[in-house]
C-alpha cells in the first residue's frame, strides 16, 4: 500500500482536543483519523448496500402488485396477524 499525506485545515482547539483525546487512548491523532476513515467506509458500504437490497424489494414489490394473480392479503387477516405476533411476544416477556 502507497501512504499518501492528507492535509487539512482544522481550528486549532479542536485538534489540539482531538490530540489529547489519542493521546488518552494510547494512540496517535492519525492512527484514530485513519480507524475514524475505515469506519466511515465501512458504514457506508452498509448503508449502501441496504438501500439496494430496499429498492430491489420495492421494485418486486412494485411488480408484484401490477401482476392480478398475485395473491393479496386481507387488511384483516394482516391487523390479526399482527395483533397475534403481539400477544406471543407479550407471553414471552412475562414467562
Amino acid at each position: 500500500m502507497t501512504d499518501v499525506t492528507y492535509t487539512f485545515r482544522v481550528d486549532r482547539a479542536l485538534k489540539e482536543a482531538f490530540v489529547a483525546m489519542a493521546e488518552e487512548q494510547d494512540l496517535s491523532a492519525a492512527q484514530v483519523l485513519r480507524k475514524m476513515m475505515r469506519d466511515a467506509l465501512e458504514e457506508h458500504r452498509q448503508a449502501a448496500a441496504h438501500d439496494r437490497w430496499t429498492r430491489r424489494h420495492i421494485k418486486a414489490s412494485m411488480h408484484d402488485a401490477d401482476v392480478p394473480q398475485t395473491r393479496r392479503l386481507a387488511g384483516e387477516a394482516v391487523e390479526g396477524e399482527w395483533e397475534r405476533m403481539k400477544e406471543e411476544i407479550k407471553r414471552r416477556d412475562h414467562q
